[in-house]
């Protein structure tokens, strides 16, 4: 007789933390990280100074929590291109397109995150590991790619942080002038391009056809 697994109901410890999480990202969309104060990310989530320092030692800590939610989503905005084999252009079309969705709510947060040349301490301390983190899965999926020989040459953990600052640096421009690009036409150009990075070349013409219908059956 198989064991029955408890199902713990999120404690109000547990909902407190979340709403801690989520008002910060709300903050952090509207404001330079370093000027944000503890104050107002406790009024933002509705608890006292105190109540905060309960969850999260310092806004750092808070700030990593939030970093590691956005990547947790950025890994299963991928997930079904992470989990397939060779080309796929069309699921990483998908996931591309599902990343530049979250950059143009949060993109504020995200560029001092992977891209701000002075972000201030609190975000320097934990970029080495945002981006580490962000291209692990990506570099599996090189690894096996080029195991059936289907990669161009070069350490897959390089070409992965290549094609993840790539798109990263894309999704930041986008956020910071949204009408500088046609939005269909900087996700084909981007997954082409890491598709070139990665494979060497993209898919022809036949197969862009075949995406095109099937991102269609998708909408």
């Amino acid at each position: 007789m198989p064991a029955i697994k408890s199902r713990r109901a999120p404690t109000k410890g547990d909902q407190r933390e979340q709403a801690l999480l989520g008002a910060a990202r709300v903050v952090f969309r509207d404001k330079p990280i370093s000027q944000v104060t503890i104050d107002e990310l406790a009024g933002a989530a509705g608890i006292t100074r105190s109540g905060f320092y309960f969850y999260f030692e310092s806004k750092q800590a808070l700030l990593a929590a939030v970093v590691d939610q956005g990547i947790a989503e950025a890994d299963l905005e991928m997930a079904e291109w992470l989990a397939s084999d060779g080309h796929d252009r069309a699921g990483l079309r998908r996931g591309l397109a599902a990343g530049l969705a979250r950059w143009k709510v949060e993109g504020r947060w995200l560029r001092e995150a992977f891209l701000a040349p002075d972000p201030g301490p609190d975000v320097m301390q934990i970029r080495a590991r945002l981006v580490e983190q962000g291209c692990t899965l990506f570099s599996k999926r090189i690894e096996r790619d080029a195991r059936a020989g289907l990669t161009v040459g070069g350490p897959p953990e390089l070409i992965a942080k290549m094609a993840v600052n790539l798109r990263s640096t894309m999704f930041a421009d986008a956020y910071a002038d949204p009408g500088a690009y046609d939005e269909d036409e900087l996700l084909d150009t981007l997954t082409d391009a890491i598709l070139r990075l990665v494979y060497g070349r993209a898919p022809g013409a036949e197969d862009r056809a075949e995406d095109s219908q099937d991102q269609g059956e998708h909408r």
